[in-house]
């Protein structure tokens, strides 16, 4: 019994989520943003760590010993850091973050080594969805904290713009080293030539060119100081990235193609 690609795209697209949030969790301060915001990151890591445990027990061959220890201890340190972070991060909350992070990137390596060439693939998607959601959960913090200076939703700009650029580059060398054929007229690899053009296309355009394009107008907006018009964009740029990283990770799973 094999893994259904379905199985595959909600167990990436969860772990995904979940580390991705964990790692970006000191981008703004809780000094600037109060205790609140890290809590509702922290939810978000918890929650998908939860669903992606359920996926990863009924996936074949099912969680090792290994894996459900790393899954107990990232959501026994959530729960922790949940009840107990304070508005300063204190050395023991530092210390339970690089544990999370150890645990995470042990637990990552550990589901895809077999696969190498999902590493890559894994770590630049799940910067992606996580930064574009981090950036959209931040704007609406600013009804929370309404002085929070704009700064920190710039730099998770900046963080977007430089995962957009690098896993960008990745995607169009993956076209001119192994999509082409897929592209080819007559071709009966993959979905065949027109769902091939259709779901490519579509996770280019859908998946890069309008979120950069949003993500422009919200930086311009976020230079105005019209912090929830930003985010009303922020939404759809999130929308488009979960779009076109899910069509990603399809491509991935069924046809190798880390688009």
């Amino acid at each position: 019994m094999t893994n259904s690609v379905t199985q595959i795209i909600t167990h990436s697209f969860l772990l995904a989520l979940a580390f991705g949030t964990q790692l970006l969790a000191p981008v703004v301060s809780t000094k600037l943003t109060g205790v609140g915001f890290y809590k509702l990151g922290t939810s978000i890591v918890l929650a998908s760590l939860v669903l992606v445990f359920g996926v990863s027990y009924s996936m074949q061959p099912g969680l090792d010993q290994l894996s459900s220890l790393c899954y107990g201890i990232l959501i026994l340190a959530n729960v922790v850091t949940l009840g107990f972070h304070k508005d300063e991060k204190s050395w023991v909350m530092w210390t339970m973050y690089v544990v999370q992070l150890c645990t995470f990137i042990f637990l990552i390596f550990h589901t895809y080594l077999p696969n190498p060439s999902w590493i890559m693939f894994f770590f630049l998607s799940s910067l992606l969805l996580s930064v574009s959601n981090f950036a959209m959960i931040l704007g609406h913090y600013y009804l929370v904290v309404p002085k929070l200076s704009e700064e920190p939703l710039l730099y998770t700009l900046y963080i977007f713009w430089a995962v957009m650029f690098i896993k960008l580059m990745a995607s169009l060398t993956t076209i001119f080293t192994s999509a082409l054929p897929f592209l080819q007229e007559g071709t009966q690899l993959g979905d065949g030539y027109t769902f091939n053009w259709l779901f490519i296309t579509m996770r280019y355009t859908w998946g890069y060119v309008a979120p950069l394009i949003l993500s422009f107008f919200t930086f311009r907006l976020c230079k105005l100081r019209s912090i929830q018009s930003a985010t009303g964009v922020l939404y759809i740029v999130e929308f488009f990235v979960i779009v076109g990283e899910l069509i990603s990770v399809y491509l991935m799973a069924k046809h190798g193609l880390a688009l």
